[in-house]
């Protein structure tokens, strides 16, 4: 069964970490490090199948070489801290042959990385020689600099929203399976980006091991994170389990139920009731899902910051204008007058537009001197227990209500899925009836009450008309059915074309 796996990771200097050094280590080659005068060799490293660099087509040349590539990354960005690489690690299906899984990588690289303006370096590792022998995997770095013809230009800032990393998880689902198909046919295996909590599984995820707890499991070495897996893995398998022994449970308690021969017309009615009373159920569900799924409105820490200071700094930046306005028309007055000859010649009126000035500059400086000691409070007070204590409830209500509300979903989606099947196993019933009928048989033993056992009762009912109809030759079943999908088609739910 092919699985899925995308991960996206930052190459940070903060970690201590170059990109020459990831590259060199990924491709098992030998490269110098520029920037760190050192030279990281790995060519006796094995395991690697295909190495690789793309690039835009208007990349400069010199780009395409890895060692001139990763140094010139690294010198793009100067801070101690800068992320001067990402890396995509994605497992490639081993239902693929080498080659296949080449063209697979390439073309996930060429339409998804490279088509972005960035470059991408990858090597396709083979799996490991003591580990899972289908772990076969691919490692790229991808530039966080977007490149033209001149080189590197601009960060790539869109990668740093989470969205864009769940868009790269389904192209990569959507371009795997594509080759899947081409390569194994329509009946392929298919891989999804959803957890197992979106697809409506209630198994529960295992954690990744990792090289030093992997290199422990294989030695024989127990393991903390193995240990975790494998009580994962018993819940899981106890999961698995519960719905079978329900149904053996449903079973025995209905055993002793009284049971009776009615007109196979009245067993019909009853399971267009339980078939109708089953939709209905599974359209509330469908209601409710729509209102959970609709997006929750949580507000950020920057917006209820900006809440908080809005008020403040729109009257600081209305004083400050009107400052500054006060001051041209001071500076406009002032010229004006100094070509007047009645202001020149009388001191007295001179005197007084001065004080006149000087009193509306006073009053623009006190309004803005007013609204920087508001800003500042009301700052301050964001800075202490209590402001921190107000943002933190203004954030978690909603952030915990956009939680419930996708648990809800989540819970919605599996039981609508449930409920599908449910529908679906009794329509098929109801077409088994129906082709009884037709066969001749106008009796059918069922239990007295269908609303009691649930599924039990449907599927005892389903067991006897399955052999009632199978008494009949199988030519006489084919024009029965045939007869029967003629008159249903399109009217039960659930029953098409291909049922």
């Amino acid at each position: 069964m092919a699985q899925y796996r995308l991960e996206v990771k930052a190459i940070k200097r903060s970690d201590g970490r170059s990109a020459v050094a990831a590259a060199a280590y990924r491709a098992a080659a030998r490269l110098l490090d520029e920037r760190l005068e050192m030279v990281f060799d790995y060519t006796g490293k094995g395991g690697v199948a295909f190495t690789g660099v793309m690039a835009p087509d208007d990349a400069p040349a010199a780009l395409l070489e890895r060692e001139s590539l990763w140094n010139a990354a690294e010198a793009a960005d100067r801070r101690a801290d800068s992320r001067t690489a990402r890396e995509v690690l994605i497992s490639l299906p081993h239902e693929l042959t080498d080659a296949q899984r080449h063209a697979l990588v390439r073309a996930f690289v060429s339409e998804s990385l490279v088509g972005r303006g960035m470059i991408a370096d990858y090597g396709i590792h083979y799996p490991d020689a003591h580990g899972d022998e289908r772990n076969h995997h691919a490692h790229i770095l991808v530039t966080t600099r977007r490149v033209g013809p001149d080189g590197f230009g601009f960060k790539a800032r869109e990668w740093d929203n989470p969205d864009a990393v769940k868009a790269l998880r389904l192209e990569w689902e959507q371009i795997q399976n594509l080759h899947l198909r081409q390569h194994l046919g329509p009946e392929a295996p298919q891989v999804t980006s959803h957890s197992l909590g979106d697809q409506g599984h209630d198994a529960e995820p295992t954690i990744h091991l990792g090289p030093a707890a992997s290199g422990m499991e294989r030695r024989g070495e127990g393991s903390d994170r193995g240990d975790i897996n494998r009580r994962i893995r018993t819940r899981n398998q106890e999961r698995g389990q519960r719905p079978a022994q329900i149904r053996d449970l449903e079973d025995r308690l209905a055993a002793g139920r009284p049971r009776q021969a009615y007109p196979i017309d009245a067993v019909i009615r009853e399971f267009e009731t339980i078939h109708q009373t089953m939709i209905r159920e599974r359209e509330g569900w469908a209601r409710e899902h729509a209102r959970a799924s609709s997006p929750v409105e949580v507000p950020s820490g920057r917006a209820v910051v900006a809440e908080v200071l809005g008020d403040a700094l729109a009257r600081r930046a209305t004083a400050s204008r009107r400052l500054d306005w006060t001051q041209e028309r001071i500076e406009r007055g002032r010229a004006q007058r100094q070509t007047l000859l009645r202001w020149i010649r009388n001191p007295a009126r001179m005197i007084w537009a001065a004080h006149a000035e000087l009193n509306a500059l006073d009053r623009a400086r006190a309004v803005q001197r007013r609204a920087e000691v508001e800003l500042a409070v009301r700052e301050n007070w964001l800075r202490s227990p209590a402001g921190r204590a107000y943002v933190a409830s203004r954030l978690d209500p909603a952030k915990h209500a956009a939680a419930d509300a996708r648990r809800e979903a989540r819970t919605l989606e599996r039981k609508i899925k449930r409920a599908d099947r449910r529908i679906e196993a009794v329509a098929r019933t109801r077409v088994k009836l129906l082709v009884a009928r037709e066969l001749g048989h106008d009796q059918m033993v069922a239990p007295t009450r269908m609303d009691l056992g649930g599924g039990q009762a449907v599927r005892e009912v389903d067991r006897r008309v399955v052999d009632v109809v199978k008494a009949h030759a199988p030519l006489a079943q084919e024009r029965a059915l045939g007869k029967v999908m003629a008159l249903v088609q399109g009217k039960i739910p659930g029953i098409g074309p291909d049922r």
